[in-house]
């Protein structure tokens, strides 16, 4: 993160704090995302021992919907790390909660973002304002949806347990 921060801080406004940061601070910064209050869930996503990106799933008001958030390193744009991320998102999403519907968003001027919503097979839901938190941010946000296939079992909220999920083996393979 530190070493991504001036390429982050132009859409995620925490960024900008990160080249400062300390050991202190980073270990803050990871146990906060490890011990977040449910219905956050983040994953980390690693090539060996190289963080590559870095993937959220993140309330939007509604108890049946969430939203995916994610961050992919700069060496690392253009070569589907993206699409992996948000892939295990829709998965965990889907399949292990119960979601209804998932929704991507991103600030109007963050093109690239912009791009892997429709590759994903999302639809375009909304657009809303947004106070600026980062420099490169307009205010103007894009909504993106996407509604849980009928085929996949309940989850979690459905019924309260990860019972149907014991035992389960993950969908994908490393990119290694």
């Amino acid at each position: 993160m530190k070493a991504n921060a001036k390429h982050l801080n132009g859409y995620i406004g925490w960024a900008k704090y990160a080249p400062s940061w300390d050991f202190n601070e980073v270990q803050r910064f990871v146990d906060d995302h490890v011990d977040d209050e449910w219905p956050r869930f983040h994953l980390l996503f690693s090539i060996g021992y190289q963080v590559v990106g870095f993937g959220s799933l993140a309330p939007v008001g509604y108890p049946r919907d969430i939203q995916v958030a994610l961050w992919v390193s700069k060496d690392f744009e253009g070569e589907g790390i993206g699409k992996w991320i948000v892939t295990q998102l829709e998965w965990h999403a889907f399949y292990i909660y119960g979601y209804d519907n998932i929704y991507y968003q991103h600030d109007a001027s963050n093109r690239r973002s912009g791009k892997l919503p429709p590759s994903l097979g999302y639809s375009f839901s909304h657009s809303f304002d947004e106070a600026i938190s980062a420099k490169k941010e307009t205010g103007l946000w894009y909504s993106w949806k996407k509604k849980k296939p009928a085929d996949i079992p309940p989850g979690l909220i459905d019924t309260g347990t990860l019972s149907n999920w014991e035992g389960m083996r993950f969908p994908w393979v490393s990119l290694i």
